[in-house]
C-alpha cells in the first residue's frame, strides 16, 4: 500500500485519505456514537435519578426537621406545664408547712402561756402559804412574849362582860 501510495500522486492521496476519513466518519457515527450515546444517556439518567434522590431525601429531612421542631415545642409546652405545676404545688405545700407550723407555734404558745398561768397560780399560792404561816407564827410569837398572866385575866374578864352583854335567846 505505501508503494501504491508513492506511485499516486497528491490528488489520489487527497481522495484517499477523505475515502478513509468518510469511511471512519461512518463507522464513528455508525458504531461508536451511538454507543457513546448510551454511556452518556446512563449517566445523564443517572446524575439525573441522583439529583431527584437527593431532592426526595431533602424534602424529607426538611420535614422530619419540622416535625422534630413541632415535637420540641410541644415538649418545651410540657416541660413548661409541668415546672408550673410542680412550682403550684410547691407553693401549696409551702403555704400548707406554714400554715401548720404557725398553728404548732401558737398551740405551744397557748398551752406554754396556760402552764406559765398555772405555775404562777402555784407560786402566788405558796407565797399566800408562806406569808400566812409567817404571820401566824410571828403572831404566835408575839402573843407569847407579850401575853402574861394579869393580862390574860383582864381580856378573860372583858370578854365575859361582853358575853354577858350579849342577850340569850
Amino acid at each position: 500500500m505505501t508503494a501504491l501510495l508513492a506511485e499516486a500522486g497528491p490528488g489520489q492521496t487527497f481522495i484517499v485519505q477523505c475515502l478513509g476519513f468518510a469511511v471512519l466518519v461512518v463507522v464513528l457515527v455508525k458504531l461508536a456514537f451511538p454507543a457513546l450515546g448510551k454511556i452518556l444517556g446512563a449517566r445523564t439518567s443517572e446524575i439525573d435519578q441522583t439529583f431527584q434522590k437527593i431532592d426526595q431525601d431533602t424534602k424529607a429531612a426538611t420535614a422530619r426537621v419540622a416535625e422534630l421542631k413541632e415535637k420540641l415545642s410541644h415538649l418545651a409546652e410540657e416541660s413548661k406545664k409541668r415546672l408550673d405545676a410542680t412550682l403550684a404545688d410547691a407553693e401549696r405545700t409551702k403555704s400548707q408547712i406554714l400554715t401548720d407550723a404557725k398553728a404548732q407555734v401558737e398551740a405551744a404558745f397557748a398551752k406554754s402561756k396556760n402552764e406559765i398561768e398555772i405555775e404562777r397560780e402555784k407560786a402566788v399560792l405558796e407565797l399566800r402559804e408562806e406569808a400566812t404561816d409567817l404571820t401566824l407564827r410571828a403572831a404566835d410569837h408575839l402573843i407569847q412574849a407579850t401575853m402574861t398572866d394579869p393580862l390574860n385575866e383582864k381580856l378573860v374578864e372583858k370578854f365575859l362582860t361582853q358575853m354577858d352583854g350579849v342577850k340569850r335567846p
